[in-house]
């Protein structure tokens, strides 16, 4: 008798913890996924407006003024600047249209002055960017694919920080980023340190950058001054048509292009 009660209360035991070991979990309290850092922040921005049309105006301190519009393929863009350099202005309006690069160009006092040039005004030009020179500023405003766009500024960003829920602020390498009317190889032969320099982003109700300001330093002959960029009209029609009728630079223009 004293053995069946002890069986009895021995299977009980086992059962019991038998339920125990199969009862299911409580919930775990949910957790908040942490807020993204401002880095990650720049390009969620620039993914958001990847691939859209755009149009933009750029200052580089007194050197040059210009905007632009570029469509979604990057295939076709234009851009209208007027550059200011030693006391000479120039004002170009450039259009790419697939692999042909157009410009019309007011050389101001300089046109009349060399050989070639005097009516080099008077219409659509075809360009050979192969004639450029590439340590020169009208090789980098030639527009491309890139040109301008948030991805490649973007691509720059070395350290980052949210100011507020519109501006974060930062530091870019600018020989990643590429922005316009300073070359390359110019970009190439900056220190290591003169190649970081400060930026502030903008960004909207919709999380995208529309304005950049890179506190570029003095390069290639030009002072330092801030690069400022802003951007408008994401996603609307952007129509860059070739001329009607355009002839090819003469080769006396090549040279004398800043």
């Amino acid at each position: 008798m004293i053995r069946t009660r002890f069986g009895l209360v021995f299977a009980g035991l086992l059962l019991a913890v038998s339920a125990c070991g199969t009862a299911t979990p409580p919930p775990a309290a949910p957790t908040t996924p942490p807020a993204p850092t401002a880095i990650e922040i720049l390009h969620a921005a620039a993914a958001a407006t990847a691939g859209q049309s755009f149009r933009y105006e750029v200052t580089y301190g007194q050197l040059l003024t210009g905007q632009g519009a570029r469509d979604a393929s990057g295939q076709r863009a234009e851009r209208d600047v007027t550059v200011s350099s030693a006391g000479l202005v120039i004002k170009a309006n450039i259009r790419r249209v697939e692999n042909t690069v157009y410009a019309r160009l007011d050389l101001g006092l300089l046109g009349p002055l060399i050989p070639g040039l005097a009516d080099v005004g008077d219409g659509w030009l075809l360009v050979d960017p192969g004639r450029l020179n590439p340590d020169g500023l009208s090789a980098s405003l030639v527009p491309g694919p890139d040109s301008s766009t948030v991805e490649s500024y973007v691509a720059g960003v070395v350290t980052a920080e949210v100011v507020s829920a519109t501006e974060i602020r930062g530091t870019v390498d600018i020989t990643r980023s590429a922005p316009v009317a300073l070359p390359a190889r110019e970009l190439a032969k900056l220190s290591a340190q003169d190649r970081i320099v400060p930026f502030t982003a903008t960004l909207d109700a919709q999380g995208r950058v529309v304005k950049t300001v890179m506190q570029m330093p003095a390069i290639a002959g030009y002072p330092a001054a801030p690069l400022t960029t802003t951007y408008r009209d994401f996603g609307a029609v952007v129509t860059v048509v070739a001329p009607a009728s355009a002839r090819p630079a003469p080769l006396a223009l090549y040279p004398v292009l800043p």
